[in-house]
């Protein structure tokens, strides 16, 4: 009785600390994005007057009118699209069909793919030889520097085989035979299966490819070819750049720490927009492969 107490009282103690640990991750996470929000909708003139203010006291509109007359965030927007609609594709049919042939234990040469394959996960040839080969396919300045060359994520790969290792093998043999060829099986069968799994991988992938911007530093030299991580990174630089396109028929003077807030504010919208439609199947991936592992 009493062992089961002093259980008891550790595991309160325990959550007490877990919960101001938690509490204290939460405020700095959500303080600066609070604010950020807040600074997207004040004028330059309240923003003078009181910096510290909990809501403006006349919320505008205008910063984000503003960063989308005076900047190519359009444009800009529609590259990003473009990088994780294709990327994401490109990335889950390579990630999939990679972790599936994987998974099958009955052909020769397996471990010895499967090393050299988890040998680049641990060493790469280094950024001056990924940049020559980028220049050498003639990908330089083109979108598909950013979808082609990062396509594939070893790590991702591997939690997908795992889940099609986790498959009951009956499956697959009772369809064979009933007729169904291995093309079938794997599209029809296991992929259903895993579906989970490639939520969770689909989100990984999407957050990756919108975040994208290192690569484009790299490979993308013509503006109009920019994602919006770029873009957002010339506005943070030197937005007097874009103060000097709005044109004066506007009416009003331009904030240009409003303007940065904004430009934040329209990169991160997206992306969070889409976690919710993912969520069930995010979490539902973790719990299971929590329980296989």
């Amino acid at each position: 009785m009493e062992l089961a107490k002093k259980r008891h009282k550790k595991i309160e103690a325990f959550d007490v600390v877990n919960l101001i640990v938690l509490t204290a991750l939460l405020v700095i996470v959500l303080v600066p994005f609070y604010l950020t929000v807040v600074q997207s909708f004040m004028t330059q003139q309240e923003y003078i007057m009181n910096t510290n203010t909990l809501w403006p006291k006349e919320p505008t509109l205008g910063n984000y009118r503003d960063i989308f007359v005076g900047s190519t965030m359009v444009r800009s927007f529609g590259n990003s699209v473009f990088y994780t609609v294709f990327g994401v594709i490109f990335s889950m049919i390579l990630t999939t069909t990679l972790a599936y042939g994987l998974s099958k234990r009955n052909y020769p040469g397996r471990a010895i793919f499967q090393n050299m394959v988890i040998f680049t996960m641990y060493f790469s040839g280094g950024l001056i030889p990924f940049f020559l080969l980028v220049k050498q396919l003639g990908l330089i300045n083109t979108r598909w520097s950013i979808v082609i060359p990062s396509a594939l994520s070893i790590f991702n790969m591997i939690i997908l085989r795992n889940f099609f290792e986790q498959l009951p093998p009956d499956l697959g043999e009772a369809a064979t035979l009933d007729g169904a060829g291995p093309l079938r099986v794997f599209w029809q069968i296991d992929l259903p299966l895993v579906k989970p799994a490639m939520a969770t991988l689909v989100l990984f992938y999407a957050v990756g490819r919108w975040n994208e911007w290192f690569n484009a530093s790299l490979f993308l030299g013509n503006a109009k070819y920019w994602p919006m991580q770029l873009e957002l990174r010339q506005i943070l630089w030197s937005s007097t750049s874009i103060v000097g396109n709005i044109p004066p028929e506007v009416g009003r003077p331009s904030f240009s720490e409003g303007l940065k807030a904004a430009a934040v504010m329209i990169t991160m919208l997206p992306i969070m927009m889409v976690y919710p439609f993912l969520q069930r199947y995010f979490v539902k991936g973790v719990m299971i492969g929590a329980i296989k592992s």
